[in-house]
């Protein structure tokens, strides 16, 4: 398991908040209303969805920023303690720049396509965790592909 949080880890935690928000805030076009990124990941696998409401309740479309993915990817390993790594992380804006984000370590993040049993058995044995947190979903998942958690 990763070290507990000192003060360099959460310095770059926040780095990584940061960078996250700048990255998305160049991305969108002016206007915006509420900035929602939902990234899933898991080891060597991720998608990120982008929703951006403008003033006038309409969508925009934008790409996920290449710069805010990465971050993302790295924010997971910083963030890996014994509960094990986050599943999926949602991201909310709202103007001028007010965030808040939520991680997922426990549910199923519903990938759509499914992802193959064996990421999943990769990302445990990247990100262990004690049995005793390991979700049943995780565990069915993770015997699907031939080894139980």
């Amino acid at each position: 398991m990763s070290a507990p949080w000192d003060q360099a880890r959460q310095q770059r935690y926040e780095e990584l908040l940061q960078t996250i928000g700048g990255a998305l805030l160049g991305a969108v076009p002016q206007g915006w209303r509420r900035i929602d990124l939902i990234a899933r990941i898991a080891e060597g696998v991720q998608d990120f969805g982008l929703t951006v409401i403008m003033e006038d309740l309409s969508y925009a479309e934008v790409d996920p920023p290449a710069q805010a993915a990465q971050a993302f990817l790295e924010l997971r390993r910083v963030m890996y303690d014994e509960r094990g790594a986050w599943f999926s992380a949602r991201y909310m804006m709202n103007p001028p720049g007010e965030f808040q984000i939520f991680y997922n370590y426990d549910f199923d993040p519903l990938w759509d396509p499914p992802i193959p049993p064996a990421v999943f058995k990769r990302d445990l044995e990247t990100y262990p965790r004690p049995a005793a947190r390991v979700p049943d979903w995780l565990r069915r998942v993770v015997e699907q592909a031939g080894t139980p958690a």
